[in-house]
């Protein structure tokens, strides 16, 4: 009987333990009160730690990501309310990739979303137990798993050729349907060249987009991962999926979607190339990325 008390308490452990390596994200959550009163304060003390673990304690997607689990940063601001449990927020959520050298980590990160969204409204009690439901929408979970998939669909994209994170997006696009049929805010499609949850789950489902999450792929399996390796094949894989992207901008000028990769990539784009010997590379990422023209130039002139 000892040995089969033994038995099952060793499995149990060995259980957890994959459980736990199972784990695909490690979030840092942190959270700013200052425009909050003392007592909303108090409510919310153990907010950011209840948030870490509902992210970092669930399997997103199944698979197992080992040490290289995606990083993400979430920065919350919270805004003056009149009640005390209801809650408006902005929140900054940030993930990084690694970078590779063949199978081993370089200890290098690139950056791979940054999203700013500020119309985050959410219902929360102190001592709230937050349980994963993506068929129920729930202004805060929801919010929160929105982003989640959205981050593990950029992540898969980048290591599968074949557009690994499609499904990931899907079940992001599905939150936003589950949400229209409520009245919370954030989850409409924008009116003019805004940023909104719909837009951008829809955006990266669409047809015409999809040459631009192969790039995604190209630019980082292709060519961040195998610069020390294969340099030159690194240049020319990175210059095509510029290439593609570029071509698709010209249709879509206001693609959430382009604009998001050129905030995050341009400083690295210009110092990747810095030491390529044809100089006049650099017209062409200024013609591709207008918005960060003073920066390529700077390295045009070294």
């Amino acid at each position: 009987m000892k040995n089969l008390k033994l038995i099952i308490l060793m499995a149990i452990i060995l259980l957890s333990c994959n459980y736990l390596k199972a784990q695909e994200i490690f979030a840092t959550v942190t959270c700013n009160y200052e425009q909050v009163a003392q007592i909303q304060k108090d409510y919310l003390q153990d907010f950011d730690k209840k948030l870490m673990d509902y992210i970092n304690n669930y399997r997103w997607i199944g698979k197992n990501y080992g040490n290289d689990k995606v990083r993400v940063t979430i920065s919350i601001l919270f805004a003056p309310t009149n009640s005390d449990n209801s809650y408006s927020a902005r929140a900054v959520i940030e993930s990084t990739r690694p970078l590779f050298d063949g199978e081993q980590s370089r200890d290098k990160t690139t950056k791979m979303v940054r999203f700013l969204d500020d119309k985050w409204d959410f219902y929360y009690e102190r001592g709230q137990i937050l349980n994963h439901e993506e068929r129920l929408f729930n202004a805060l979970t929801s919010f929160i798993d929105y982003y989640m998939l959205i981050v593990l669909g950029y992540d898969s994209d980048s290591y599968e050729t074949e557009l690994g994170g499609t499904q990931l997006f899907e079940r992001a696009i599905s939150i936003v349907q589950l949400a229209a049929g409520t009245n919370a805010i954030g989850w409409k499609k924008a009116v003019g060249s805004s940023y909104s949850r719909w837009d951008l789950a829809e955006e990266l489902l669409t047809v015409n987009i999809l040459p631009v999450r192969s790039a995604i792929f190209n630019y980082h399996y292709n060519g961040l991962d195998i610069r020390t390796s294969h340099p030159n094949e690194a240049y020319n894989n990175i210059l095509q999926a510029l290439e593609s992207i570029n071509n698709v901008r010209r249709n879509y000028p206001n693609s959430i979607v382009i604009r998001n990769f050129f905030d995050l990539k341009y400083i690295e784009i210009a110092e990747f190339f810095k030491d390529y010997p044809d100089r006049s590379i650099y017209y062409k990422f200024m013609d591709y990325d207008k918005a960060h023209y003073q920066e390529y130039n700077k390295y045009l002139n070294r």
